[in-house]
């Protein structure tokens, strides 16, 4: 590619193919660093934005770049773009376009970490070719767009569940989902957590169909602005993506007609089709699926080789080695060896996940009801991380509906609703207590509450208790197989009991 350096206020001329940087008198602290972008394919002219473009050991002034060249060089220049449109513009030449404008400038964003360092140290970097921009937005934001990921946004909209009755019975349920970018621990995965019958399935669905047909009596979904103020409009997800892999789902078909709104359900069905998937024909549509993530497709293959690569902190799939799928997917016969040899709840969220990395897109929302049912708890924590990471990727959302605590110790407490059911009442509250990271133990007890001290083996030291045992005759009776928050828990009961009756 030639870039070809203007004069300032210069238009770039037309129908001749290239890139052009036109100059700016800009002075940032006696630094002359500042151009203006265009490319041209010689039919049409795309302004790209702004750049500043540094060497390395360079003093005050105006830099030095030549009138034409054909690559800046790597040990002399660097550069970065002013702002995330920069990438944005530039990712939208299509990748081959990107890749080599950013190369060829020595775009700090894009290039190797090394060279960010170096640059760095220089005062050029800090006063201007920086300035007003953190460094976690260029480690971050722009290096993301740069190596063609999307732009991240905020989200903020609200979902209503139609009234429980049909007549003069219990007020709608509303469930506000915020998501901000660049947060740690991020917030783009959402959690519902309940028992079971308080209705996390039916708010999924619920959202799933307003989303497909608003006028559906599903309920409503609205986005709200930056102002606060409600739009009804559900344009804002281009693509909504179902998970269950339940094999009591109903599965009432979705109205897929909207032109402006894609929709995919993954799970043991077919679209259209009553009878669960065998395990032949499960271990084919992953085949399929895992060929499908890394052909035609750099951005999603690179996607697909993170999400493996997040899967193998799970022991199981670091001794599987399933980050190989990247390097054999063109062979069917080593993927089904592969995918046949991992326990089912193993093969639940490779599926899962390679399914996502096909199906999301930019803008997506992905809801997964009840995961935990075939996974233990580190597959549980690690198909969270791999969707984080994922979304985060493709500037998503996702909802899950679980009643496992694990899910919780992966997001943050406002991005948990605890949803409790009172005959036909239903309420949503956000948890007392932060939810990331915290103890399982600690966090059961916070989300069930009342339910836990009236089972399992809370119910079992209730009833030995009542027998007027004493500490020592309880511990025997569990054959002092007792861990250490049921003793303590038998020790404050016996106390009560005893003190209740010395009045």
């Amino acid at each position: 590619m030639q870039f070809t350096v203007l004069e300032r206020f210069t238009q770039p001329p037309p129908h001749v193919p290239g890139a052009f940087l036109v100059s700016d008198n800009w002075d940032d602290y006696s630094y002359k660093t500042f151009f203006t972008l265009w490319c041209s394919d010689g039919q049409q002219q795309v302004e790209i934005g702004n750049v500043r473009i540094a060497t390395f050991g360079m003093q005050a002034g105006r830099v030095s770049v030549p009138d034409t060249f054909e690559e800046l060089d790597e040990r002399q220049y660097f550069s970065l773009g002013t702002d995330e449109t920069y990438y944005a513009r530039l990712r939208e030449l299509g990748d081959e376009t990107r890749e080599t404008v950013l190369h060829l400038l020595r775009d700090l964003a894009f290039g190797p970490r090394s060279t960010l360092e170096r640059a760095l140290q220089e005062e050029v970097t800090r006063v201007s070719l920086m300035r007003g921009i953190e460094l976690a937005t260029v480690t971050g934001q722009f290096a993301r767009i740069a190596r063609g990921g999307e732009v991240l946004s905020k989200y903020h909209f609200v979902y209503v569940s139609p009234s429980m009755l049909v007549a003069g019975g219990a007020p709608p349920l509303a469930l506000g989902f915020k998501v901000a970018p660049h947060v740690l621990p991020p917030t783009n995965v959402h959690v519902l957590i309940g028992r079971n019958g308080v209705g996390k399935s039916h708010l999924l669905n619920g959202i799933t169909r307003t989303l497909m047909n608003p006028e559906g009596g599903h309920g409503t979904l609205a986005f709200v602005d930056q102002d606060d103020a409600e739009d009804a409009s559900t344009q804002r997800f281009v693509n909504v993506v179902s998970v269950s892999f339940s094999a009591f789902d109903e599965f009432e078909p979705v109205d897929t007609s909207r032109d402006d709104l894609t929709y995919a359900h993954v799970g043991l069905r077919r679209p259209g089709e009553q009878h669960a998937m065998t395990a032949d024909e499960l271990a084919g549509e992953f085949t399929e699926c895992a060929h499908a993530c890394l052909v035609g497709s750099e951005r999603r293959a690179a996607l697909f080789r993170r999400a493996l690569a997040t899967l193998e902190t799970d022991p199981i799939f670091q001794d599987a080695n399933v980050a190989v799928l990247s390097t054999i997917a063109h062979n069917p016969g080593e993927v089904l060896g592969l995918f046949r040899r991992l326990s089912s709840g193993h093969k639940i969220v490779l599926l899962t996940i390679t399914k996502l990395v096909q199906l999301v897109t930019e803008r997506s929302l992905v809801l997964i009801d009840e995961p935990e049912a075939h996974l233990h708890p580190p597959l549980l924590s690690a198909l969270v991380r791999a969707l984080s990471d994922l979304l985060t990727e493709r500037n998503g959302v996702a909802i899950i509906a679980t009643h496992s605590p694990v899910v919780l110790q992966e997001v943050p407490k406002e991005a948990v609703w605890a949803i409790r059911r009172f005959g036909q009442h239903r309420a949503a509250d956000r948890p007392d207590l932060e939810t990331f990271g915290e103890n399982v133990g600690v966090l059961t007890r916070e989300i069930f509450g009342l339910e836990v001290s009236k089972s399992g083996f809370h119910r079992a030291l209730e009833e030995a208790i009542a027998q007027d045992l004493t500490y020592d005759e309880v511990l025997a009776r569990f054959n002092h197989q007792l861990g250490m928050e049921g003793r303590a828990l038998a020790r404050a009961a016996i106390a009560y009991r005893d003190a209740r009756r010395a009045f």
